[in-house]
């Protein structure tokens, strides 16, 4: 069905029974380079839940105020990228961020350490990064697990994990859904960034946590393809560290072209398909959790 037919079913369908209870769904906007789209009217919105059009009752931009644990690749397989394209990625990427962003900052070689508390100063994270010296394995999932249980859900807030990792072997203590099952109840979103470089000949590529803990790989595609996609975060995936810098700018983005769309809907639905789309070309809508 097209974008116009989806808005027009929308617009005309009117229930036998009014839905008695509201929900807000947040999503992402962006254009075809990457940009936040602006000034988005609800007539340009359609929301679609289980198949069913749903009628939208309000749509602001997202102005709560955003709180974000960024977790920062260290370890040593990525030595020789650390510092030439990454630190300076990342600082750029919170200089992006909207007006009034809290952040924290952690890093995973060796074991996760959160280099910078909860903070609206950009200035402390390149000097906090500076100061790591990449070494040991990658701890990223225990990182995750971490990062997202000290950032939690706060009451009018919205919040996020920033995630930039390379393919190094690993290490962790949990078993990997755990990892995406315990992120998932702390944070709105998560958005990652895996470059391709990192993994040395021989590293097996594992798939599920072996006997010694080690992950690889295939443990970060599933565990960061798996937040991103169910939070309805992005997942940027480049060649080399190179593209970090231009991935982080797609997810700066991101967070600062969202939308809250509150609509009518019914109460205890055990699930929930909610698709919206946007009545202009070449614009992406990624879609968040849901909060009745």
């Amino acid at each position: 069905m097209t974008i116009p037919a989806l808005l027009s079913l929308a617009l005309q369908v009117a229930p036998a029974t009014i839905p008695a209870e509201a929900r807000t769904v947040t999503v992402s906007v962006t254009d075809e380079k990457g940009g936040p789209v602006t000034g988005l009217r609800p007539e340009e919105v359609a929301v679609m839940e289980n198949g069913v059009a749903r009628d939208v009752s309000r749509l602001e931009p997202e102005t709560r105020p955003l709180t974000v644990a960024v977790i920062v690749d260290s370890s040593e397989p990525i030595a020789s990228f650390y510092r030439l394209s990454i630190v300076d990625a990342v600082v750029r990427f919170l200089g992006r961020l909207p007006e009034g962003t809290r952040y924290a900052l952690w890093t995973t070689g060796d074991r996760p350490t959160k280099a910078v508390d909860f903070t609206d100063d950009v200035a402390r994270a390149g000097p906090a990064l500076k100061r790591m010296f990449p070494r040991g394995g990658n701890t990223l999932l225990d990182a995750i697990v971490e990062a997202s249980e000290d950032l939690k859900l706060r009451e009018g807030q919205r919040t996020a994990v920033v995630v930039v990792s390379g393919n190094g072997l690993g290490f962790t203590n949990y078993d990997r859904n755990q990892v995406v099952d315990r992120a998932l109840k702390n944070a709105h979103t998560f958005m990652t960034v895996s470059f391709q470089e990192g993994e040395a000949p021989g590293d097996p590529a594992l798939g599920q946590n072996d006997q010694m803990g080690r992950v690889g790989r295939a443990d970060y595609d599933f565990v960061l393809g798996s937040l991103a996609d169910r939070s309805g975060g992005l997942r940027e995936v480049p060649l080399s560290a190179m593209g970090v810098d231009r991935a982080l700018e797609k997810i700066g983005a991101a967070l600062g072209g969202q939308y809250r769309i509150t609509y009518g809907t019914l109460p205890d639905l055990k699930d929930r398909k909610v698709e919206v789309k946007v009545a202009r070309p070449g614009v992406k809508v990624s879609l968040g959790g849901s909060r009745p």
